[in-house]
């Protein structure tokens, strides 16, 4: 059974969490040992890592406003070091918290009242039994996988990932925890595990990171890819090596023989989900396919009939437009106005010369 104790203690007893699933998108980011998350060392590289514009703005209201304990900060006994405790859930707080100690010890001057708050901050203890070992990371996802302090999506999917491979816990249990469906758990489960793939890649895992999780969750969330690159449910991967390898090309730059970098081909989640678009028309595909054309070619194939269609419905609005002018609209008209529909006039009556020199 989980137990909670409200008390206080001052800043310096308060770690901060190196391995917060805010870090893992962030560039270089390691896991840290939890055996020397007391290091100080340890403890200064997570604080530079939270030390963004956002951070100065709540210290900033913290020394004109004082600490206003609206959230409860949680945390967990730390084993490694006697007296310490590791922060569950407020760690920007703390951190804010912690940047006004240091400034007080450089010799800024800090509201008494704050000065006092550092020695004795409100914070909520929890002791979780190995019943619920999951506990930690379900009060974290509660709070930013579905709650009001969203992660972005590559660490709300490695939440996920933790919850199911390493707590062994099912993909309905895991939405429960996280106030997910099970199809959500599922697609981030799923987009996680691809990605982790192609990081695996000799290749093409050099360009694997956080900021393609989008495209990855867009991947596994269309039949036709997911057919096309041959997803396993069982094995969570992609099968067909070959279309696999096709994929991550058009995914990274592309380096040309006099070492020429180009943009990749695909660079953003609404361009793989054109892909169910493309990949069904066999002359797109073959353009998508072909280092010598763009992905814009590919698309303009697969909606042609689409975007041959698409000028009755701008005809016909522009009809009724021209239907709407009153007569009280007619006086107003500026030059301008008349050349803009004169225009339209000359456009008009040019096509249907060529339409009949062309019947003719």
């Amino acid at each position: 059974m989980t137990s909670f104790q409200e008390t206080t203690l001052s800043v310096e007893s308060l770690l901060l969490d190196p391995n917060n699933y805010r870090f893992h998108d962030d560039a270089g980011f390691v896991l840290a040992d939890e055996a020397r998350f007391h290091e100080k060392s340890v403890q200064d590289r997570a604080s530079r890592r939270l030390r963004d514009n956002g951070l100065i703005q709540l210290k900033n209201s913290i020394l004109k406003n004082g600490f206003l304990p609206v959230e409860r900060i949680i945390v967990r006994e730390y084993p490694a070091a006697a007296g310490r405790f590791l922060i569950v859930e407020g760690n920007r707080r703390v951190a804010a918290l912690k940047w006004v100690a240091d400034d007080h010890s450089a010799g800024v001057n800090v509201p008494e009242q704050l000065l006092t708050t550092l020695q004795a901050v409100p914070v909520l203890v929890v002791e979780a039994t190995d019943a619920d070992p999951a506990f930690f990371e379900a009060l974290m996802g509660v709070r930013h996988v579905s709650g009001i302090k969203q992660w972005g999506g590559y660490q709300r999917a490695k939440l996920v990932a933790v919850l199911r491979d390493e707590r062994g816990m099912e993909s309905t249990e895991i939405g429960e925890r996280l106030a997910m469906n099970t199809q959500e758990v599922n697609r981030r489960y799923r987009a996680f595990k691809a990605l982790e793939q192609m990081k695996a890649d000799e290749i093409c895992g050099l360009y694997a990171g956080p900021s393609m999780y989008p495209m990855f969750h867009e991947a596994v969330s269309l039949p036709v890819v997911r057919e096309w690159l041959g997803w396993d449910e069982e094995l969570t991967r992609f099968t067909n090596v070959q279309t696999t390898e096709q994929f991550y090309r058009l995914i990274t730059p592309d380096e040309s023989e006099d070492a020429e970098v180009s943009e990749p081909r695909i660079r953003s989640y609404s361009q793989v989900r054109e892909l169910r678009d493309i990949l069904p028309n066999a002359e797109a595909k073959r353009v998508l396919l072909d280092p010598s054309r763009t992905f814009l070619d590919a698309l303009t194939i697969a909606k042609r009939e689409e975007f041959a269609q698409s000028w009755k419905s701008q005809v016909a609005t522009v009809i009724s437009a021209l239907e709407s002018i009153g007569a009280l609209d007619l006086k107003r008209m500026t030059e301008e106005d008349l050349a803009e529909i004169a225009k339209l006039r000359d456009s008009a009556a040019e096509l249907l010369e060529t339409y009949d020199k062309l019947r003719s």
